[in-house]
C-alpha cells in the first residue's frame, strides 16, 4: 500500500462498507474514481481491509528492526583477550564467551581487522638443498650458453601435485 495516498486508503475503505463488505462490488465501483490500469488490486484491497479491521488503521506500521547487540565493547574486549591467550584457536570458541559464532567472525574481521588464513604445508629445506640449488643453477647457465633458447624449452611450475 505504499503506493497510495492516505486519502485513497480511506477512500478504498469507504467503499468497501458501502458496497456491503464486497470486494467484487467496490472494485467494480472503483472504476469511476481510478484509471483503467491504476487501480489497487484485489489483494491490495483485501490486505488494506485485513489490516483495517485488526488494527483500526489504514497506515503502514514501521516493521521492527532487529536490534544488534553482539558488537559491544565489551564483547570486542573479551574476544580479543581470548585470542591473545590462545592465537591459534578457533571461532568455536565463541560459545565459551555467549557469542554466535557469526557475531565472533564479524568482531575478528572488522573489529579487530584479523583474518583467517590456511595453514599450509610446505617442505622443509635441509642442509643439502642449497648445494643442489647452486649446481642446478651452475647447470641452467650451462645449458644457456650452449643453446640460447632453453628457457623456453622449460616447463616451470609452483604446482606440487598434478
Amino acid at each position: 500500500m505504499e503506493g497510495h495516498s492516505v486519502e485513497q486508503r480511506v477512500q478504498i475503505i469507504k467503499f468497501y462498507y458501502q458496497n456491503q463488505c464486497s470486494v467484487r462490488e467496490m472494485f467494480r465501483a472503483l472504476r469511476d474514481f481510478y484509471p483503467r490500469h491504476n487501480r489497487p488490486a484485489e489483494s491490495i484491497i483485501r490486505r488494506l481491509v485485513a489490516k483495517f479491521e485488526s488494527t483500526g488503521s489504514i497506515n503502514n506500521q514501521p516493521t521492527p528492526v532487529r536490534r544488534r547487540n553482539a558488537k559491544s565493547a565489551e564483547n570486542i574486549a573479551a574476544v580479543r583477550e581470548s585470542v591473545r591467550e590462545n592465537l591459534r584457536r578457533s571461532i568455536s570458541h565463541s560459545q565459551e564467551l555467549d557469542l554466535s559464532a557469526i557475531s565472533t567472525w564479524r568482531i575478528l574481521r572488522r573489529d579487530l581487522s584479523l583474518h583467517l588464513y590456511k595453514i599450509q604445508l610446505t617442505q622443509e629445506l635441509k642442509i643439502n638443498d642449497h648445494r643442489q640449488r647452486r649446481v642446478f643453477a651452475d647447470w641452467v647457465l650451462e645449458q644457456l650458453e650452449v643453446n640460447p633458447n632453453f628457457p623456453k624449452q622449460i616447463i616451470l611450475s609452483d604446482e606440487a601435485h598434478f
